[in-house]
């Protein structure tokens, strides 16, 4: 009898902390009583009970009990875990070969120079453009590009890639810890969650710049934030301020993290409405100290050198409507949806868009399915629902569908809700019965990584290695060794190399900061380059903005044959981009300029397909003997393992036998 006493006592204690004991007339019970009166009215007993006697029939049938068994066995075996864990990194270096056209690492390289050589942490943007760019414009990462740029200056390329691992490496502690803390084993199939997280975030984690930071510094405020959840120690909430007073200055992606702790906070205000008495809610306390928290983490994001202003610029700029038009032209900003309803359009190009961001899509779906069965298994088994995880992942999908450089912010909060789940759940025992499944979709990620990067990419580099090879590093020195008038014109791409290699010898026309342009620059060039641009086009558009000098990158090629169309002269181009002058300069080129070697051989060594094509189309229109030497090159240099090999050399051969056709009926040798 003591005993029971005793017990009644401390359950009657609990109560002062959350508030006092409800009676059965009280909100709180109702809204619960109101909530499963609904879900009965939609699924009722009857259709539930038919429901689990057909899953009890599945999952007791003879081929899924051996499966479960097989996964048992195959969970149980070390040496299978320890070749899977091997495997995992692997396949994320094939995952991650160096970006090509990762343009932005120059720019944030630019500013994170720009900091320590003028010894500040504040740069008006608008100083790098000679066009109309907004000088009230804010954009801090003045910690995180300092950081990129000293580990390029200390090792070049394989610097960043050390910078990248880096973070990679941060993720893994991190996940690893959690699983420790949730008494999680790391089985085969959680290592196998985390490659499809990998690939999940593989748009996001493939550049190297700030924006890495962001990735880190998300998942550990939802690593945080569970943690306190499992042990309820309340007082780790606020290790958020000092989170945010430094991931203010390192990268925009604290707006992101703000959105975390919001839905967070909220699904923790519904639980203590709805289910006060679940040993998943927060006592009220808790829940203060856990508001407290946020608000000072809101305060810490004043402490940087724009104080106030930095958060409301930003808030700014994303409502406004020249944000929305110049996003729709910009990949980073196109939903993921887009890429969805793409492949259906273009069946024939599901291999490289589908590897690309087509499995991202999926990746990202099947999640919010495996969150949906946990819910409703938590619903009907123990008729409650932690609306928290369901918040943060439901609110986190709809933002990384709706734009694919936020694609992060699901993959990462799924996984680690997930987990907790199944914790919370005692479900855990669940990743070894499915290690069968697990395995199947690790197979089928690591040879769709491995067959698409090697059979529809060539010539990739790895570890950081060729970063500069990607750059117009000889055309930008082309430029300031022969000071060719300006102001110049210069594609969106290529602006951000510029800002590293060509300030302030000269200053660009557009770069993709593009947020400074979006009042009028952007604007005017996205509609000058979405369609052919005739003679007059070109005429119009210089008188807008009177450059002298244009270097544009092949990615942009139709637009380099538009300007020689209207009168304008190639004077030099190389493996990335070409420099053209407008006529009324020609005179005032250096006459050594003439001496400049732009024969065909200076590329016998490229292995490159992209860049061999992109020279092919200049040679055959420019110089067509020229252009048969570049076919040999590329009929030499590039594996025969590169799927489009043959399809590009028949291009390349029409194109040659078009022109000779075109030269014969003119008159003209070839």
């Amino acid at each position: 009898m003591i005993i029971n006493k005793e017990k009644t006592k401390r359950t009657k204690n609990r109560w002062p902390v959350n508030g006092p004991m409800l009676d059965v007339h009280s909100k709180r019970p109702r809204i619960r009583a109101d909530l499963f009166f609904i879900l009965d009215k939609l699924i009722s007993s009857a259709q539930m009970s038919s429901f689990l006697s057909f899953l009890k029939k599945i999952v007791s049938s003879p081929f899924i009990s051996s499966l479960v068994s097989c996964s048992e066995r195959l969970a149980s075996s070390r040496w299978l875990k320890w070749i899977v864990i091997a495997l995992l990194p692997v396949m994320i270096l094939l995952k991650f070969p160096v970006e090509r056209y990762d343009y932005d690492v120059w720019w944030q390289m630019a500013l994170g120079k720009y900091y320590l050589t003028h010894h500040t942490l504040m740069i008006d943007h608008s100083i790098f453009s000679w066009t109309p760019a907004d000088s009230n414009w804010i954009y801090n990462t003045c910690l995180g590009s300092i950081i990129v740029y000293l580990f390029y200056e200390l090792a070049g390329g394989f610097g960043l890639w050390i910078f990248q691992w880096l973070i990679f490496s941060g993720i893994f502690l991190l996940i690893y810890f959690f699983f420790r803390v949730i008494h999680q084993k790391v089985d085969i199939t959680s290592i196998i969650l985390i490659a499809a997280l990998g690939i999940a975030c593989s748009y996001s984690i493939s550049y190297y710049k700030p924006e890495l930071f962001s990735i880190l510094l998300g998942c550990l405020l939802g690593v945080i934030s569970l943690y306190v959840k499992i042990t309820r120690r309340k007082y780790l909430f606020y290790l958020y301020p000092f989170i945010f007073a430094v991931w203010v200055n390192l990268h925009g992606g604290f707006i992101l993290g703000f959105c975390f702790l919001a839905c967070f906070f909220f699904g923790e205000l519904l639980n203590i409405i709805i289910f006060p008495q679940e040993s998943f809610t927060f006592t009220r306390k808790e829940f203060i100290h856990l508001g407290i928290a946020c608000l000072l983490a809101l305060t810490a994001t004043w402490f940087n050198p724009y104080g106030m202003d930095y958060v409301m610029s930003i808030y700014h700029s994303v409502i406004s409507e020249s944000f929305d038009l110049n996003s729709k032209y910009i990949q980073a900003y196109i939903p993921l949806w887009t890429y969805f309803l793409s492949y259906f359009k273009d069946v024939g190009n599901i291999d490289t868009s589908f590897s690309r961001m087509g499995i991202i899509f999926w990746i990202m779906v099947v999640m919010m399915l495996f969150q949906c069965c946990l819910v409703f298994y938590e619903l009907i088994k123990n008729r409650t629902l932690d609306f928290t995880g369901l918040i943060v992942n439901i609110a986190t999908f709809w933002g990384s569908m709706r734009a694919t450089r936020a694609n992060f912010m699901f993959p990462l909060m799924f996984f680690f809700t997930f987990f907790y789940q199944l914790y919370h759940l005692n479900l855990k025992s669940i990743t070894r019965k499915t290690t069968v499944f697990a395995l199947l979709i690790f197979m089928l990620f690591f040879f769709n990584i491995a067959y698409v990067t090697l059979r529809y990419s060539a010539d990739n580099k790895w570890l950081g290695s060729g970063l500069d090879s990607f750059a117009p590093v000889k055309e930008v020195a082309f430029l300031k060794k022969y000071h060719l008038e300006g102001p110049i014109f210069n594609d969106y791409l290529i602006g951000g190399y510029l800002l590293w290699d060509l300030y302030p010898d000269y200053k660009v026309f557009i770069d993709p900061r593009h947020v400074p342009f979006a009042g009028q620059v952007a604007p005017d060039y996205w509609e000058f380059i979405s369609k052919p641009a005739t003679a007059e086009d070109i005429i119009q558009f210089n008188k807008k903005y009177p450059f002298k000098t244009a270097i544009i990158h092949y990615k942009e090629l139709p637009l380099i044959f538009d300007f020689l169309n209207a009168g304008w002269h190639l004077v030099y181009f190389e493996k990335n981009a070409a420099v053209l002058v407008h006529q009324s300069v020609l005179s005032k080129i250096p006459p050594e300029t003439q001496l400049v070697d732009l024969g065909p051989m200076r590329f016998k060594d490229i292995k490159n397909p992209e860049v061999l094509l992109s020279l092919f189309s200049l040679y055959v229109n420019l110089n067509p003997p020229a252009s048969q030497i570049i076919y040999d090159f590329y009929r030499k240099n590039v594996s025969d393992f590169y799927k489009r090999k043959n399809e590009h050399l028949r291009v390349m051969e029409d194109d040659m036998r078009q022109k000779r056709l075109l030269q014969l009926k003119a008159g003209t040798n070839y």
